[in-house]
């Protein structure tokens, strides 16, 4: 004798499917058609197939028999004959926390008459304590229906509850998490890693700083143990993520509870029938937060406006630099920033340093990155703005970077501005844009006028060039080349060299200072010249150079030893420190450097 099914078990696939679903149409319910087998006293069910209707909405759902029949033909096609999976019933979602109502049992017992065996119902609730309802029909003895409701056995969660928090899981000086779906988040999140890197900030991200061993414990790891700040990214397909849901989002709203931690969402869900205006519905529906407004009730910025990105890099940049201030004030200490534009970052390799600036590596050569470029033009108002908002006593330039992304450096702490810069060398020697009372007085600087052919003399009086060499011997034959080579003429070029071989340290305010002066006169001699600078010297002088030039618009250039043409200098930046979207005015330098060669 056949027992008739007693209960329902829901396993994984089936469970996801449903979940997700539900949580994608809400506030209107969704449904379609259950398939598994059955097993002594239970419906096993498999597989939950979606029917769409256009008939659906908040308190009602209505299956598509002619769509739900092809379906399940597409589905069934290609499966063994001797598979045992088939059609065991229906499911529908309650955008609410109420289970099966009398209609739903009515319509599943009309189904039970014409089928050969019993059917099983899942209602899919809005609840966090019972989300699964289910019913079961089937046709008895003299054609009478039975209906009865059942327990849904849920499969077993993936992760262990979550414990408290340990005291050391926020820290100030800590990288920022990035949380996101990887099917269709991983080309945001990278966006927004070399954004934030680009920036002054230190980001965790899977790909690149997850370390060996169990993926959970690993992550259990990062997310306890010191972040500052988070980006959660919500993306369509994010509803299918079980680590983002179980286990990440709830960590992070764990950590927002601490007022030092920050935690911003981008949002790059559509809202319906638009392209640009974001769903802020969209975060807490996708996560099965809904109805609460965990998310919707917080700060989140539009991905699909082009601004978005942005937004997030000034708060979470504020965000850290508030953190910095209490340290700041009582030490009396310089605001230090490490930039690098080679090595590969990683998410611990942050020193102690209050922005640690990290541009990607170009892709060949000694030339910088284009985009690692065109990022920095977007936060480098961001970082000068933040360095203002510390209101430290000075400022320390530490690490190393390309001279073109120095001297770009430079121009964002203008002497107007800001105080004393110090920019430390590669031997841990501060070199100071302040005049130092030991200063040997080695050097002095001179000045070469180069011949210009007549017809560069006759072409143009708004271009000067400038090659400033501070270092022993240096080769003059890529700048010739940029001076023969170059499509537009220039009115004047002359040489800036130092008197000796060798520049102390201690000369650096003096002759930094001497250096700008030079330019800034040869500009103004020749009807406020647009100058062209190619700098050969060590990297502390390019930033405090470069500060001083806050009157003009330079362009400057990156060397570059050509394999067959040999030494040359590329146009790389266009800096013009007076306009309001920032000090770079335009990336030269593109993806194919030959395009400008």
């Amino acid at each position: 004798m056949t027992r008739d099914p007693a209960r329902i078990e829901l396993r994984p696939e089936a469970s996801q499917t449903i979940s997700a679903e539900s949580a994608k149409n809400l506030p209107t319910e969704a449904g379609g058609i259950l398939l598994g087998y059955h097993e002594s006293a239970t419906i096993v069910v498999t597989h939950a197939l979606t029917v769409s209707s256009a008939l659906a909405s908040t308190n009602r759902y209505v299956r598509d028999d002619v769509k739900a029949n092809a379906i399940l033909k597409e589905f069934l096609k290609d499966r063994a004959k001797d598979d045992l999976v088939g059609y065991v019933g229906e499911w529908h979602s309650h955008p609410a926390s109420v289970g099966p109502s009398l209609i739903d049992i009515n319509a599943l017992r009309a189904i039970a008459k014409t089928s050969q065996g019993p059917v099983a119902m899942i209602v899919r609730a809005t609840s966090d304590t019972a989300p699964f309802h289910g019913v079961i029909a089937r046709r008895q003895r003299f054609g009478r229906i039975g209906s009865s409701q059942v327990q849904v056995i849920s499969p077993e969660h993936r992760f262990q509850p979550l414990g408290p928090l340990p005291e050391t899981s926020v820290r100030g000086d800590g990288p920022v998490f990035i949380s996101y779906r990887q099917s269709d988040g991983t080309h945001q999140a990278a966006r927004l890693e070399h954004l934030l890197r680009a920036t002054g900030l230190v980001v965790w991200r899977d790909y690149r700083d997850l370390r060996a061993g169990t993926t959970t414990d690993r992550l259990e790891q990062a997310l306890t143990q010191g972040l500052s700040a988070a980006v959660l990214v919500v993306t369509p397909d994010i509803v299918h993520s079980e680590i983002v849901r179980e286990r990440e989002l709830p960590r992070l709203l764990q950590l927002d509870n601490n007022p030092a931690f920050s935690l911003s969402i981008a949002n790059a869900v559509s809202r319906p029938g638009s392209s640009s205006a974001c769903d802020y519905d969209a975060p807490d529906r996708l996560l099965r937060l809904s109805p609460a407004r965990i998310l919707a009730d917080k700060k989140q910025s539009n991905m699909l406006d082009g601004t978005g990105e942005l937004e997030i890099a000034r708060d979470l940049l504020m965000h850290r630099v508030e953190q910095r201030k209490p340290t700041l004030r009582a030490t009396n200490r310089a605001f230090t920033i490490r930039i690098q534009s080679r090595p590969t970052p990683y998410a611990i390799d942050a020193d102690d340093e209050d922005l640690h600036i990290r541009l990607s590596a170009g892709d060949q050569g000694r030339l910088p990155s284009h985009e690692g470029l065109r990022l920095f033009q977007k936060t480098l108002p961001l970082i000068s703005d933040a360095v203002y908002a510390a209101r430290a006593s000075h400022v320390g330039i530490l690490g190393g970077a390309h001279l073109s992304i120095a001297l770009a450096l430079g121009t964002a702490l203008p002497e107007t501005k800001f105080g004393r810069v110090e920019a430390t060398d590669t031997a841990n020697v501060a070199w100071s844009s302040g005049a130092s009372p030991d200063d040997p007085v080695d050097n002095i600087i001179s000045i070469e006028d180069i011949n210009l052919s007549t017809r560069q003399a006759e072409d143009t009086r708004e271009r000067v060039a400038v090659f400033v060499t501070l270092t022993p011997a240096a080769d003059r034959t890529a700048f010739d080349r940029l001076l023969n080579s170059s499509d537009q003429a220039f009115s004047k070029a002359v040489i800036v060299t130092s008197t000796t071989s060798r520049i102390d340290a201690r000369e650096a305010g003096r002759l930094s200072s001497s250096i700008a002066q030079q330019i800034k006169e040869l500009a103004a001699s020749n009807g406020r010249a647009e100058v062209h600078l190619a700098f050969h010297g060590p990297y502390p002088m390019a930033v405090l150079i470069g500060r001083l030039l806050n009157t003009l618009r330079t362009v400057v250039y990156e060397w570059e030893d050509h394999a067959e043409e040999g030494p040359r200098y590329h146009p790389t930046l266009i800096l013009d420190p007076g306009r309001a979207g920032g000090p770079i005015a335009e990336v030269l330098l593109g993806p194919d450097h030959s395009k400008n060669d």
